[in-house]
């Protein structure tokens, strides 16, 4: 059996504090494959909330509290109540639970379910089928909420994952949260959440989206930021500085676009030679095909680097079949186009059929094929 904590940030959270915890008291008997307990995180709520919380504690054992001695955003407040959960209360599970009924209570067992079936990260989700927004709320506040997530979701090359900006979470600690350096988080405001998504997926956890209706606030004082999209942008690009994946495309840009200077200006010196349309073609775009596997090996994929005569021989030689598609591509557009056109547009035709059509087609050969990591 399992220990989950759910971990409730507050601040002037008193009228919602008892509603909550009797809410809990209900729910969380049901839950009977799981140990389930509760965390207040205030930080020092001038209405009296930790009081509030300190008063329920006498007669439900489950229930914590940790008081912050300042407001210091809701990203350092769970990053206090997450190091709290696992070395005071020796969590197995963190849920991310709002304070103010948004995420509804009756779905927490939905949420904690799922640890039964493999997962390390499950999301509460509000943009799968079966999850919404609220109705009632504002224009501004749909389009913050369904582009914030957008942008995230682009920014972080995260397509699978339909809502990473969503603050109803769980997460495995063993692996995964207990590795977590708190003192790197990115940002103490709603941003957090982003960083911790990105810091999940990429230590491999196993990810199940469970879809739930997220809630208008009913009561107290809602506390979006109007520059949460700028905070999240700030983050997404923080993180994909230092995101090896980036780099590795960074990479292989750049010896792309060395590739296409050795493609462009043989093409030009065959096409001054009046070679053969499909000839020039052909052996400017082989050309282009060693110079991207000499500096691919030795740069881009570096870490997976083929050395040894038979070896470099044989995966020439792969890479050269592999390279064909992109070969067949760019000669079939470019006798095409020479067609239509005339060669006087080769240089026009070149850079757009390999940015649009030969370089993503390699990139996928290359990572799935030549330079394929084993496991």
């Amino acid at each position: 059996m399992a220990k989950v904590v759910i971990i409730i940030c507050t601040y002037n959270e008193a009228e919602n504090t008892p509603r909550m915890v009797e809410a809990l008291a209900n729910i969380l008997p049901a839950i009977d494959n799981q140990q389930v307990e509760v965390l207040y995180v205030d930080d020092s709520s001038p209405d009296g909330t930790a009081d509030i919380v300190r008063e329920l504690q006498k007669t439900h054992s489950w229930l914590h509290l940790l008081v912050n001695p300042t407001k210091g955003g809701l990203g350092a407040a769970y990053a206090s109540g997450m190091t709290y959960a696992m070395q005071e209360l020796h969590a197995d599970w963190l849920m991310e639970f709002d304070a103010d009924f948004q995420h509804p209570v009756e779905d927490v067992p939905r949420l904690i379910a799922a640890i039964d079936h493999g997962y390390d990260y499950i999301l509460g989700s509000r943009y799968v089928p079966g999850g919404s927004i609220p109705a009632s709320w504002g224009l501004n506040r749909k389009f913050l909420s369904v582009v914030g997530n957008l942008v995230a979701r682009i920014g972080l090359l995260q397509p699978k994952i339909h809502d990473l900006t969503g603050g109803f979470k769980l997460s495995r600690v063993k692996g995964f949260m207990d590795e977590f350096d708190f003192g790197s988080l990115l940002s103490k405001s709603f941003a957090y959440k982003v960083h911790l998504l990105f810091y999940m997926v990429q230590k491999g956890a196993k990810v199940k989206e469970v879809p739930f209706h997220f809630a208008a606030r009913g009561t107290g004082e809602s506390k979006i930021i109007k520059n949460e999209m700028l905070e999240t942008l700030r983050v997404i690009f923080l993180l994909q500085l230092h995101n090896p994946k980036i780099h590795k495309l960074f990479k292989f840009g750049t010896v792309g676009f060395g590739g296409y200077l050795v493609n462009a200006s043989s093409l030009y010196l065959f096409t001054k030679a009046a070679w053969p349309g499909w000839l020039a073609w052909g052996v400017s775009t082989e050309l282009a095909i060693i110079s991207n596997f000499t500096f691919n090996n030795l740069w881009t994929f570096k870490d997976q680097q083929i050395s040894g005569l038979t070896k470099l021989l044989s995966k020439f030689l792969q890479f050269n079949l592999t390279s064909m598609g992109g070969l067949i591509i760019q000669v079939v557009v470019g006798v095409i186009t020479d067609l239509l056109f005339g060669p006087g547009y080769r240089q026009i035709v070149l850079p757009l059929s390999i940015v649009f059509l030969v370089m993503p087609y390699n990139y996928l050969m290359y990572t799935l094929v030549i330079w394929k990591k084993k496991k």
